[in-house]
């Protein structure tokens, strides 16, 4: 996943698909902004990274006690009744963190600006394009650390707020530096791509500790809503994104694009002022030592084979090459693609994701990890060389114009390339072990975007070597052809991936691992069974 705010390219299965190998290199190549591994269009994972104090039951004394269901405090008025004082500070957090995530979906309008920005104004090479779009997307494998200093680090008392108004001022910034004549060159470009990149990945973390906050002590499925109702605002953001993109650039420049969304940050100054926070009274000191404990915790979980070697088959699935910009060139050089025609597929993309998280979880959410892996990558690579047909412009001489051929194309690349994407949520979920949900999950999807990246550098080097340049596109049929069969080398370590639902046996090797606890308030040391 690569966050929302960070540009990056789209490609196979679709504009807004980045997150899987199959949104990477199969499908249309445009430049947009997203929001959680590389690949736009993932969800975040470290909502629960701040999640690193010990659940106030003891295990030991009370071993069933995570098998009692626990009592639905809050229903936010879905009962009929007047919202409690609870509710209603349930319902402001929530309006506020789904801003928040609206706010990553809606600076996807900055895509395709970006896009011409690099090649038309900076003149920028297909693989250079790749290249500092990736390192744009750096921010974005640190998510956990953002949630650790929140927590280690209150800033006048407040552990939220402040965080969140630094967040709206340097994510403005950045957007109103590139909007000016004095940012010209690629090097101050990406300097201030990449700080408007960490400004939402920080804005992110925050609110989605805040939901996370207001989720203990309830039921998974009061929980589940909550989430729902922040992703929704990121839902609809990316959609409004997608269809304004393209249209947006007939009437205004790029620059004028970048002035514009520079506005969309400056709305968090009133998300820190009006979301409700406690004054933090605890000792930072004590804090601070207890993140130590955690991250000790964190590395002994890591070193567990049933998580490491899960882990590393995503790594080097997200770290195969990608087309990167290239793709861009094409359409805009060869095919002739206007910018709205661009947001329209970008559009496409966007609703077909969710149309796949729907097939996924209507027919394969119950297939084994391995298999699904396995055959995902291998429908989705066949896919993706599909695109070959558009390269060498057969569909032409079958009486398909690019147009269509593109649009069909995008909409069933997005659907599998969400396909592809979903076993690699799930697994990650299902590789955390019971009370480091979240800390474990963030670091899982950190390493996916971290393999992401690499990707795009070796495709960028990949474009450099084949000699693809905006005045030579001769050779991308082969970049394509290299980039979609090489999406298949992983499927050697597919071993790595169990067969079945890993949860059992991670908290078995890690009870046996003995990953441990101290408790500041007792002075003990206490061996958890698989929970911290």
């Amino acid at each position: 996943e690569i966050g929302l705010g960070r540009a990056l390219f789209i490609s196979k299965g679709g504009p807004m698909s980045s997150t899987s190998r199959s949104g990477r290199e199969n499908g249309e190549m445009l430049l947009t902004t997203d929001g959680p591994a590389l690949g736009k269009g993932m969800p975040s994972a470290s909502y629960g990274s701040i999640t690193l104090v010990a659940p106030d039951r003891d295990p030991l004394a009370d071993p069933m006690a995570s098998a009692r269901p626990v009592k639905k405090v809050h229903d936010l008025g879905m009962n009929g009744g007047p919202l409690d004082d609870s509710e209603k500070v349930t319902l402001l957090v929530c309006m506020c963190s789904g801003w928040v995530m609206f706010l990553e979906g809606i600076n996807g309008m900055s895509g395709l600006a970006i896009s011409y920005y690099f090649k038309e104004t900076l003149k920028l090479s297909p693989a250079t394009i790749t290249s500092v779009s990736s390192i744009t997307a750096l921010p974005w494998t640190c998510k956990p650390l953002y949630g650790f200093m929140s927590d280690a680090f209150p800033l006048f008392g407040y552990r939220r707020k402040p965080y969140m108004f630094l967040a709206g001022f340097f994510g403005s910034v950045s957007w109103l530096l590139l909007s000016t004549e004095y940012v010209n060159t690629a090097f101050t470009a990406t300097l201030c791509m990449t700080l408007g990149s960490g400004a939402i990945a920080v804005a992110n973390v925050i609110a989605e500790a805040m939901i996370v906050e207001q989720s203990r002590g309830e039921s998974q499925a009061y929980a589940s809503r909550l989430q729902s109702i922040i992703w929704a605002g990121q839902a609809v953001g990316g959609i409004i994104a997608a269809w304004c993109g393209g249209a947006i650039l007939t009437v205004m420049t790029d620059k004028q694009v970048f002035l514009l969304v520079a506005m969309f940050p400056l709305s968090l100054f009133v998300v820190a002022y009006v979301v409700p926070e406690k004054r933090h009274q605890a000792d930072p000191s004590q804090d601070r030592n207890k993140i130590w404990s955690r991250l000790q915790e964190l590395w002994a979980a890591l070193r567990q084979p049933a998580i490491w070697r899960p882990c590393m088959f995503i790594f080097m699935l997200q770290a195969t090459p990608s087309t990167g910009a290239s793709w861009f060139f094409f359409y805009t050089d060869v095919l002739k693609f206007s910018s709205t025609f661009l947001g329209t597929v970008g559009l496409v993309g966007s609703v077909c994701t969710l149309l796949g998280v729907y097939v996924f979880d209507a027919t394969l959410k119950s297939v084994p990890f391995r298999s699904i892996f396995f055959w995902s990558t291998i429908i989705s690579t066949l896919l993706g060389l599909t695109q070959l047909i558009m390269v060498f412009r057969w569909n032409l001489a079958w009486g398909i114009p690019d147009e269509v051929f593109c649009l069909g194309e995008s909409a069933v690349l997005s659907i599998v390339g969400w396909i592809c994407t979903m076993p690699i949520l799930v697994l990650a979920a299902r590789l955390c072990p019971e009370g480091m949900e979240g800390t474990l999950y963030a670091t899982i999807m950190s390493i996916s975007n971290v393999g992401g990246i690499l990707g795009a550098q070796l495709g960028a080097l990949l474009t450099a070597y084949l000699g693809v340049t905006e005045g030579n596109l001769e050779n991308f049929w082969m970049l394509v052809l290299i980039c979609n069969v090489s999406s298949m080398l992983p499927l050697v370590f597919i071993g790595c991936i169990p067969e079945e639902d890993p949860s059992e046996q991670v908290n078995q090797q890690c009870a046996s691992g003995g990953y441990t606890k101290v408790d500041e308030e007792r002075g003990e040391k206490d061996v958890l069974s698989g929970r911290v």
